[in-house]
């Protein structure tokens, strides 16, 4: 199964309000390095708390994602919000969720060398 970000699942920190604060690239790209070690469970283990905690980080990177690459991180977040309801990794296999990623990744592989 795939998961966002490749492995480089988004940080713990809850969005502070719901308007967009882009951050620099640089910071956006060390919030998404330290996820990959707080989130790296969940190639493994999908408990709810886990899965509950990748959410909310994804809400926050969705909020301060670059604008390049916003409405790919929204789409991911989307989809983990879904998932931590349902508690059903099925919005994880939806072909939108696979392009976002896709994006993303190819985003995080050409800006975030060295973080």
């Amino acid at each position: 199964m795939r998961f966002p970000l490749a492995g480089l699942i988004v940080t713990a920190m809850l969005a502070l309000c719901a308007c967009s604060t882009h951050v620099s690239r640089s910071a956006f790209c060390s919030d998404v390095n330290a996820a990959s070690v707080k989130f790296a469970a969940l190639q493994s283990e999908t408990t709810p708390p886990l899965i509950q905690g990748a959410a909310k980080a994804m809400a926050h990177l969705a909020d301060e994602a670059p604008s390049q690459i916003q409405s790919a991180v929204k789409v991911e977040a989307t989809a983990y919000e879904e998932w931590a309801k349902t508690g059903s990794n099925a919005p994880l296999t939806q072909n939108s969720f696979t392009a976002a990623d896709d994006q993303l990744n190819t985003w995080l592989h050409l800006n975030c060398k060295g973080h």
